[in-house]
């Protein structure tokens, strides 16, 4: 699984991105992000949903099960990985 980027690496990324697709950056051969290409990115990353870890969606789903009345194996295995996601290693 990926881990998900650094909200700052992720803000660089978009700012890269859209300076690749700026066609006034390249005319004058810019290779590096502006002001204007990070104030871009802030725009794109206030959109984005929230990040959400492994561990989080397994206990959401857990907790979704126990709402619809299915607590049984199936939720005690989704909690059980999800612990073991928070840890990075089998319990």
């Amino acid at each position: 699984m990926t881990e998900p980027r650094p909200a700052a690496d992720l803000r660089q990324q978009i700012a890269r991105a859209l300076v690749r697709y700026d066609w006034n950056a390249g005319l004058s051969g810019r290779a590096t992000p502006s002001a204007h290409h990070y104030g871009e990115a802030d725009a794109v990353m206030a959109v984005l949903p929230a990040r959400a870890d492994r561990a989080t969606v397994l206990r959401d789903a857990a907790d979704r099960l126990d709402r619809l009345g299915l607590r049984d194996l199936a939720t005690r295995e989704l909690r059980r990985m999800a612990d073991e996601a928070e840890t990075g290693g089998a319990r």
